[in-house]
């Protein structure tokens, strides 16, 4: 009787444990689900030969972002190496919120990122509506993320392993990037070798990367050239692209920073 019970009792934890299991994988899976399409219900849209918009209600915001975005395709495609510009999808989302979830589920809504208003997933831009850009940005800057986030896209298509800090510094550069002219001398540190390996968005924004990637390709054009940068790029071999090696790179954009951005 005793053994009998021991194995009732095994069991009933055994069957806790899975329905335990069971109800924490379903409750990942609902926060995700917004992330299983990038539409919301009723989106219209406008259409161009290599840009489309998808938009909730706010269409003159939209307009502004297709217009935006229609124009600076060609050249975009041609500074990374396209023989023409992509199909590329921009979602725009009345709320901020909507934006996030769409990228990272329902646990965004938990994090506080006033400051993240856009995205990508592949070819397909995800961004907050400039007719409501939130309290960390202006109708401007929300629009102007547009091209941005369309490098992003781009920046799929040419390599899928590019680091975080080498894809925003390109998305910053050739779209809207401006590093105010005493980056160096008023910032409390330049970000170390270690910390440009970040793969976490949040901690990017933290050490400064949405100013300092830029210099770093910007450091790399006027040293060796842009068809050095593309052809990095799209392989991640410093030595291929440049002739040296991260470090001395690294050392080389920080003595740049001290030249040129006092």
């Amino acid at each position: 009787m005793k053994e009998k019970s021991n194995g009732s009792k095994a069991g009933k934890r055994l069957r806790i444990a899975l329905l335990v299991l069971g109800v924490a994988i379903l409750a990942a899976f609902a926060t995700l689900i917004p992330t299983l399409s990038p539409e919301t219900p009723g989106m219209k849209s406008i259409g161009g030969a290599y840009v489309t918009v998808y938009y909730e209600r706010e269409e003159a915001a939209a307009q502004d972002v297709f217009t935006l975005m229609n124009a600076q395709s060609e050249h975009i495609a041609e500074m990374l190496g396209f023989d023409s510009p992509q199909d590329i999808k921009v979602y725009v989302y009345d709320d901020q919120s909507t934006f996030q979830t769409k990228k990272y589920g329902l646990v965004a809504l938990l994090l506080n990122m006033d400051w993240y208003i856009g995205d990508n997933r592949g070819t397909n831009v995800l961004l907050t509506s400039p007719a409501n850009p939130g309290s960390a940005h202006t109708y401007d800057s929300v629009k102007n993320s547009g091209p941005h986030e369309m490098v992003h896209a781009y920046n799929s298509l040419l390599n899928k392993n590019m680091s975080l800090w080498v894809n925003e510094g390109l998305a910053l550069y050739l779209a809207n990037g401006d590093p105010r002219d005493d980056l160096y001398s008023t910032s409390y540190f330049v970000p170390s070798i270690e910390q440009t390996h970040t793969l976490n968005p949040v901690e990017f924004n933290e050490v400064g990367g949405y100013d300092f990637a830029y210099t770093y390709i910007e450091y790399l054009d006027e040293t060796f050239g842009w068809e050095h940068v593309v052809s990095f790029a799209r392989t991640n071999d410093y030595l291929d692209a440049f002739g040296e090696d991260e470090a001395s790179l690294y050392d080389g954009w920080v003595d740049f920073l001290k030249t040129n951005y006092r």
